[in-house]
């Protein structure tokens, strides 16, 4: 049989038929045969092949995966200034170092000298129509004065006591305290100052630069949160939970292991099958930067896994193979789905369901599928 042929039949043990209609008694025949191998007595006797079964047993393994170091949305953080003004002086640079209370830039503008004086100036009137109010209340109760007089009164000191309230709020946006505002401290100049410790991440503006009050200045990083977030497959989802411990290396720096844990797994798998799992440092390294790349190990358990040697399964393709015995000298081939590898042992998803007992061969795996392989292309 030439080659062209033991693909085909390749194909039609492990692909199936890819057609409903009746095939030929000659090629049920085939199909039939190409999944077992057949081996004489003396080849048998010259191999030494030992059986046995399916195992539980409790694993313990290492998950080696990938990702990047990432931060929630929350930690980037975007610095703006409500009121709109002209940028007077910064000195930040990407990457710069940062503290909380740090003074980031001086804005300047027409309109916080505005600001002020409307506060200021309202706050005066408040004052007046309050005292207004307590003297038409004291003349109501005297019967000496008029209801619509105290109802004014009541209605001014009212609207009053609202704008003095918004424009206090605005001013606290921008930063002053109205405590210490007075006709002597006021200022075209408001100093931005950072609300956290961390670094910068990018400037966005320059100097005399006249910004909106939509407009992003900077986008601070606060490492607070920061992470890595490791990519895991599939297969692997089962095994990763909460408090797994990590081993973590930065790619640029693979000698410096830095441990950690799991603290949470995502919920749902992508197209590329595949979920994400966030790992927190148990030291922070200080170098850290959002998307690094770095790789890990994961230390998983499996509490009651079906196993085997792994001398029993062996790859052909994209396939795990293990050979069962169907009588002396006769073996079937069966396609499996594994799982983790721990200490010599690799665990049985499916594909070995109803084997007969003391019939699965544990070590010349490898050795029948290269007489299977030899065989089909001598055909």
């Amino acid at each position: 049989m030439g080659k062209n042929a033991w693909i085909v039949l390749s194909s039609i043990l492990f692909g199936g038929s890819c057609s409903d209609a009746p095939v030929q008694n000659e090629k049920d025949t085939v199909a039939s045969v190409v999944n077992t191998i057949e081996l004489t007595t003396e080849q048998m006797a010259g191999l030494g092949i030992q059986y046995g079964d399916v195992q539980q047993e409790r694993m313990r393994s290492i998950i080696k995966v990938f990702g990047k170091i990432d931060l929630p949305p929350q930690n980037i953080i975007s610095v703006n200034f409500p009121l709109g003004g002209f940028l007077k002086s910064t000195k930040l640079i990407p990457g710069m170092r940062i503290k909380k209370g740090e003074v980031l830039a001086i804005m300047e503008d027409q309109s916080i000298v505005q600001l002020q004086q409307d506060y200021l100036s309202n706050a005066i009137r408040l004052h007046q129509a309050q005292q207004e109010y307590s003297r038409q209340k004291n003349l109501s109760a005297e019967n000496a004065g008029i209801v619509k007089s105290l109802q004014n009164a009541e209605s001014e000191m009212k609207v009053l006591s609202y704008s003095v309230k918004g424009l206090e709020e605005r001013l606290k946006l921008i930063g002053i305290n109205v405590d210490a505002l007075n006709e002597q401290t006021i200022s075209g100049r408001v100093e931005i100052k950072s609300t956290i410790n961390g670094y910068v991440s990018k400037v966005f503006v320059n100097t005399g630069k006249y910004v909106q009050p939509t407009e992003t200045l900077f986008e601070l990083i606060d490492p607070e949160d920061i992470h890595a977030a490791l990519t895991i497959f599939e297969k692997d989802l089962p095994y990763i939970r909460a408090g797994k411990e990590v081993e973590i290396r930065l790619i640029d720096d693979p000698a410096k292991v830095y441990s950690g844990d799991v603290i949470l797994v995502d919920r749902e798998v992508g197209d590329d099958r595949t979920a994400t799992a966030h790992c927190h440092f148990d030291n922070r390294p200080a170098q850290l930067l959002p998307g690094m790349l770095v790789s890990a190990e994961i230390s998983v358990e499996n509490q009651s896994a079906t196993v085997l040697p792994e001398t029993a399964v062996v790859k052909s393709g994209n396939d795990q193979l293990v050979f069962v015995k169907k009588s002396e000298g006769l073996f079937e081939i069966k396609k499996v789905q594994t799982g983790v590898v721990s200490q010599g042992k690799i665990q049985i998803l499916s594909g070995l369901e109803d084997v007969p007992p003391a019939s699965i061969v544990y070590n010349k795996a490898y050795q029948l599928l290269g007489s299977f392989k030899n065989k089909g292309e001598d055909e």
